[in-house]
């Protein structure tokens, strides 16, 4: 708990997100992220590996882009910053919550790294209107990347709308608009990249499918599938049941 605390204390984040307990929860997912370090080390490596790879892609395109747009960025946990800087003119770390890392990262580089701190789902301070016309589109012009968000954004949101009352299956219809307005923002960029849930993993059960036919939708609007591989999510020790995430990586 105090842990947590301190962690707290070092975040900036956007006062519509704090009122969410997203501050809280990110300085959680801190603490966590340091004592499973060991056992993320492979999910958070293979994220930097698949950016990497497609920011190298689109650099080799006709139309290279001068700038990144890296959403989810806030905290650098799984951003290869330093291999990516010499690649991009300006890199915008684009999120609701932003740790020292990044703030140090923009004062160290002052002309090439921003932190931007934005609510790319648009309904954070919203919350009544359809995710399709609140959805903040990321500059067309640069590589946007979409880091290990797709499966957040609709958390506290939804949460935020059961307590108003709403039906769960409305619930569950809003939290997918939410995910379908940011994949669609991502189209519209000239070069993205994309980490999804593929598949939950527990032990002894099988694997369970999340958002059933994303990647069907996927490749049918220009998507190549890139690595997957599995993140130990609640690894041996933290929960009664061992349980994790099959990650697939998306680049356009």
């Amino acid at each position: 708990m105090i842990e947590e605390l301190i962690e707290w204390a070092r975040l900036d984040c956007l006062p519509a997100a704090q009122r969410m307990g997203l501050r809280r929860e990110a300085a959680a997912l801190t603490v966590r992220h340091r004592r499973l370090r060991a056992h993320w080390a492979s999910h958070l490596q293979e994220t930097r590996t698949a950016m990497l790879a497609s920011a190298r892609q689109a650099l080799a395109s006709a139309a290279p882009p001068r700038t990144a747009f890296l959403m989810g960025a806030g905290q650098l946990h799984d951003v290869p910053l330093d291999a990516l800087l010499p690649l991009f003119e300006r890199i915008d770390l684009v999120d609701i919550c932003f740790g020292p890392a990044a703030r140090t990262a923009a004062r160290r580089y002052p002309d090439r790294v921003r932190c931007v701190m934005l609510d790319v789902s648009g309904v954070l301070d919203q919350p009544l209107m359809d995710p399709h016309g609140a959805v903040f589109q990321p500059p067309g012009k640069a590589w946007c990347a979409s880091v290990n968000l797709l499966s957040q954004l609709p958390l506290a949101p939804c949460a935020a709308q059961l307590a108003r009352g709403m039906d769960e299956q409305d619930v569950e219809r809003y939290g997918r608009a939410i995910q379908d307005a940011h994949i669609d923002a991502l189209n519209k960029a000239d070069h993205a990249f994309l980490v999804i849930e593929y598949a939950q993993t527990a032990e002894g059960r099988p694997d369970e499918i999340l958002l059933p036919g994303l990647p069907e939708r996927l490749a049918s609007s220009g998507w190549h599938a890139g690595a997957a591989w599995h993140w130990p999510l609640h690894p041996p020790g933290e929960r009664a049941t061992v349980s994790g995430r099959i990650m697939q990586s998306w680049t356009r």
